[in-house]
């Protein structure tokens, strides 16, 4: 079921620090991004302040460029590709083939270790002054409340270089954001590759990939999606 209500404003007197949780160097990282940026490369937009955007994403008030990324590639698949999609009268979820336009999955290793805050568990989430709402609110009208708390925690956690929770779709799985100004140099450029996830092969690829899931895609009808 999706969580509407927002999570708690940041206590205005916080006596506590959240934990940290440590990526180690060579771990690879998953991410589904548009073929337009490079497989490190950072995303550099802002959300607005009160519409769109997503969980932990930065904005004029604390602007930071972002990479969100998974431990496990059908981790990334779902957490991107599946918002919103219902289940049909047979108990699957077909992905729209907008979702693929242009879009490709990346593979990378991290370059060097890596500190995180970790939302992983309920002391973890404790630690930093909330509760599930902070990761389990879905919907453009609550992020920006949990777009708020993530510019709270970089403050008051100066050492975090990003921040690792259970994914929401995919809830045995961790699934992170890493900030850009505090780690720009996660990344072994070199390890990197990419499947394009909007051809013909892309498509078989999900389909064989996704079945535990119960998610599939239809095929382009010619080339590229359209």
């Amino acid at each position: 079921m999706t969580v509407t209500t927002a999570p708690q404003p940041p206590p205005r007197r916080f006596d506590g620090a959240p934990r940290p949780h440590t990526l180690e160097a060579g771990t690879t990282l998953w991410r589904v991004h548009s073929r337009a940026y490079g497989s490190a490369e950072f995303n550099p937009m802002q959300a607005h302040e009160k519409f769109g955007g997503n969980r932990f994403d930065s904005t004029a008030s604390d602007p930071y460029p972002y990479y969100y990324a998974s431990r496990l590639e059908t981790t990334a698949l779902v957490e991107t590709l599946v918002r919103g999609v219902p289940f049909d009268d047979r108990g699957y979820r077909l992905i729209p083939r907008r979702a693929v336009k242009e879009r490709c999955l990346t593979a990378i290793r991290t370059a060097r270790p890596l500190h995180l805050i970790s939302l992983l568990s309920g002391p973890d989430l404790a630690a930093a002054g909330q509760d599930e709402r902070l990761i389990r609110a879905d919907g453009g009208e609550v992020y920006t409340q949990t777009r708020a708390v993530a510019h709270w925690l970089r403050t008051t956690a100066s050492w975090a270089e990003g921040m690792i929770w259970r994914s929401l779709r995919d809830p045995d799985q961790p699934t992170l954001i890493l900030f850009g100004d505090r780690c720009p140099d996660a990344f072994d450029a070199g390890s990197a590759t990419r499947r394009d996830l909007s051809d013909t092969d892309g498509a078989k690829w999900l389909n064989a990939v996704l079945p535990p899931y119960r998610v599939a895609i239809r095929p382009p009808l010619t080339g590229p999606a359209a």
